[in-house]
């Protein structure tokens, strides 16, 4: 089983941003390439390389659980074999140490996923829709569907929580503009496969953002109209 290992934090800082920092940032990378803390560049590396070998794409075709975890794995690397990088990673789990807090570990399952976008659309309902960033909001719903957590959705094929992400993530779109929501909802047909249901919601929501679109469009040219005629009244009944 391939687990996600980061330290649940509040979502109540400034921006999507931070809410994805918080969310995902302090992985467990010592965990993850399976070396103690106090392990030797040489010993990183070494450990580096057993584990990319073990689920290296090639060697599981198919298996998006590997792929997740191999995935995880080169991350981790990236993170442990530069001495700064390092360095920081360090400071922050000794900061986390410091506040009583710990690494929480889960399942990188479906219920795992739903959960992530859960949070993603509760923090993204408690913001004013004047702060709402389109574009990072936008990113970072496609970064919760991306390759291998569509992949992990398929492979359990538990559709009741694949069809409750769709569910959950075109609520989280609600603020986004149709060209912000249209890559996404590309995402979700691809995700959505045959199922009619996920499909259908889908689609509903394209076409209200695209009768939304028109209707901002229309509302300045009907303005306009009216502000012309209630001028054109006022000079003739002025007159």
């Amino acid at each position: 089983m391939v687990y996600i290992a980061y330290h649940s934090g509040v979502y109540g800082c400034r921006g999507i941003t931070n809410f994805a920092t918080n969310n995902m940032q302090l992985k467990d990378y010592y965990r993850i390439l399976e070396v103690a803390p106090v392990a030797t560049p040489q010993e990183i590396k070494k450990s580096f390389r057993r584990l990319a070998l073990k689920f290296h794409p090639d060697r599981n075709a198919g298996n998006h659980l590997a792929e997740a975890q191999f995935k995880e794995i080169q991350e981790a690397y990236e993170v442990l074999s530069d001495p700064e990088q390092r360095k920081e990673y360090n400071y922050k789990r000794w900061h986390l140490r410091s506040i009583g807090k710990a690494y929480s570990e889960r399942p990188l399952t479906p219920a795992a996923i739903l959960e992530e976008c859960r949070a993603l659309k509760s923090y993204i309902d408690s913001m004013s829709i004047f702060r709402v960033d389109y574009d990072q909001v936008s990113q970072h719903i496609r970064q919760l569907i991306n390759a291998s957590s569509m992949g992990i959705l398929i492979e359990f094929n538990d559709k009741a929580a694949t069809r409750e992400v769709i569910q959950t993530l075109v609520q989280a779109c609600r603020p986004l503009p149709l060209r912000h929501f249209l890559p996404i909802s590309e995402l979700l047909l691809q995700l959505a496969g045959a199922d009619p249901t996920a499909q259908q919601l889908i689609h509903r929501q394209v076409n209200e953002k695209r009768l939304q679109e028109k209707w901002e469009k229309f509302k300045w040219v009907l303005m306009i109209v009216i502000t012309g005629l209630l001028l054109w009244l006022m000079i003739a009944f002025g007159s």
